[in-house]
């Protein structure tokens, strides 16, 4: 009995030890996105321009702002699904088919749009950066 015992308290402090980067975080939700800004790259090959920069500005748990390189900012409206982000069908590069959120920190978010497309030049990325 005393080694099972032992064997248990082994294991559960092995597990108390175990930590975890303050910085990853397992799923981006409306909350975490409010008031914040983001810059970095977009990229997809049947773009007429393949690498464009891209901000976006997330006013409220609802609504943002986008600047794409080359165009006037415009007003999105966006929701989180699990690991989905889905702009509306007016935010021009961001509509269509939903955004796969594939990573993201308190600090990065990486994008993926059209990921299983047999057609690789369909893929869009982007990647962003949080603006402090």
């Amino acid at each position: 009995m005393k080694e099972l015992f032992g064997i248990l308290i082994l294991f559960l402090s092995a597990i108390s030890f175990t930590s975890c980067d303050k910085d990853d975080i397992n799923e981006l939700t409306p909350e975490a996105l409010y008031q914040t800004s983001w810059r970095g790259t977009g990229h997809c090959e049947v773009w007429t321009v393949k690498d464009r920069n891209i901000g976006i500005q997330f006013i409220d748990t609802k609504k943002g702002k986008v600047n794409w390189q080359n165009y006037d900012e415009f007003d999105i409206t966006y929701k989180i699904e699990g690991k989905y982000i889905i702009f509306n069908d007016i935010a021009f590069q961001l509509a269509g088919a939903p955004w796969v959120i594939k990573s993201y920190t308190k600090t990065h978010i990486t994008l993926i749009q059209n990921e299983s497309s047999p057609d690789k030049e369909k893929i869009a990325t982007i990647e962003l950066d949080i603006v402090n």
